[in-house]
């Protein structure tokens, strides 16, 4: 009779419609996805996010037209209303967050995402999901109030732009940042990592973390605030008139060399003349910045980075963009980009390359726990 009784339960346990992997990033919101079907995707969100009145939600509702889910996305709960993403930054001139905890604001991002994804995946407004969870190694200690929060406050029941959801959560895990890298690094790799000691080193747009791995066991990790934003706070200290996500995107975009189109195009005056100046004063201000930062960030990797380290894992965007100073100031130690992993074309619909590294590194991880990695699809929803 025990026997039986415990089939029956099983087969009463809803099946997972959706498993997720996100990473709440400074820079925008990056998630990988699979649906009940097998089939994986990406998506990416603004990582903008405000708290605004019940008026100027019921105001935007009587406007908005035709927008995306992705364009439109907000969530109430407890009485508390949020825009997060393209309708926070566009309508709501909200800010990024980036001096607040990840985990706070990344409660409303997450809960948006999912209300994006039901309706991408026509899931409607209720369905069961697994969840894993990037976070900062200095707020991993938070990942259990995370849960609780999600678990007893948010789920099953929350507003969104079609109505209340309610949504089960299923499994739910969290990793510190650059834990997915290492994962497919190790993966890669085989048994040689059990006989390193390896620095995984993730550097974004809000943060810089370093986990160290002893021989295939990884330590907590160390965080700081020197994400690229500090460099982009020096230029904005030598220029004027622009706004953080103009000349990250710029500065980006070009790259190695400094006097390019990017930067001409964040040029006001009305003159040849007048643009070449100001163009002038913005490559004097992102070379003397990079210089600066760099400085600064190798500064405190070498202090946080063992000194007998076999190798050096990078990873993240700023890392990306930094790749010739590092290569140089870390020539003696063997230094591996982003876990020599890359993201299928297939799925990484955003072009979003090696940022993606770490949140699919999460996911195959996560999605691991209960099916084989071999067995997953690739196809794309």
């Amino acid at each position: 009779m025990v026997r039986s009784n415990r089939k029956s339960s099983r087969k009463n346990i809803a099946p997972t419609q959706l498993t997720v992997a996100v990473d709440i990033g400074g820079s925008g919101l990056k998630a990988i996805y699979m649906n009940a079907g097998g089939k994986l995707g990406s998506l990416f969100m603004e990582p903008e996010a405000i708290a605004v009145p019940k008026t100027a939600i019921d105001e935007f509702l009587q406007l908005k037209g035709v927008s995306e889910p992705i364009n439109s996305a907000w969530v109430g709960f407890d009485g508390k209303y949020v825009a997060v993403g393209y309708l926070a930054a566009s309508r709501f001139y909200a800010n990024a967050g980036l001096k607040e905890l990840k985990y706070e604001r990344g409660i409303f991002k997450i809960l948006a995402l999912l209300w994006v994804l039901g309706q991408k995946l026509n899931l409607g407004n209720t369905f069961k999901v697994d969840l894993a969870v990037v976070l900062p190694a200095s707020e991993y200690e938070s990942r259990k109030k995370l849960e609780k929060i999600l678990r007893s406050s948010v789920f099953p029941k929350y507003e969104t732009p079609t109505g209340e959801m309610s949504l089960e959560l299923g499994k739910f895990s969290c990793y510190p940042e650059g834990a997915g890298v290492f994962l497919l690094h190790s993966k890669r790799t085989g048994t040689e990592i059990q006989q390193k000691k390896s620095a995984i080193a993730m550097i974004g747009y809000r943060n810089a973390s370093v986990l160290v791995s002893y021989r295939g066991a990884l330590d907590s990790g160390k965080t700081s605030d020197l994400g690229m934003i500090r460099m982009i706070e020096t230029v904005m200290s030598k220029t004027s008139g622009f706004s953080e996500s103009q000349l990250c995107k710029a500065i980006v975009a070009s790259r190695y060399e400094t006097n390019t189109n990017s930067l001409y195009k964040l040029a006001r005056s009305n003159t040849v003349g007048g643009r070449n100046q100001e163009v002038s004063v913005i490559v004097k201000a992102v070379n003397e910045a990079k210089q600066l930062y760099t400085a600064t960030l190798t500064s405190w990797l070498n202090n946080v980075v063992p000194h007998d380290v076999d190798e050096i894992i990078f990873c993240g965007g700023t890392a990306e963009y930094l790749k010739k100073e590092l290569n140089s100031h870390y020539s003696r130690i063997p230094c591996i980009w982003h876990g020599g992993i890359v993201i299928p074309e297939a799925i990484d619909t955003y072009k979003l390359g090696f940022r993606l590294t770490d949140v699919y590194g999460v996911f195959l991880y996560f999605l691991s726990d209960s099916n084989s990695m071999n067995n997953i699809k690739t196809e794309v929803a």
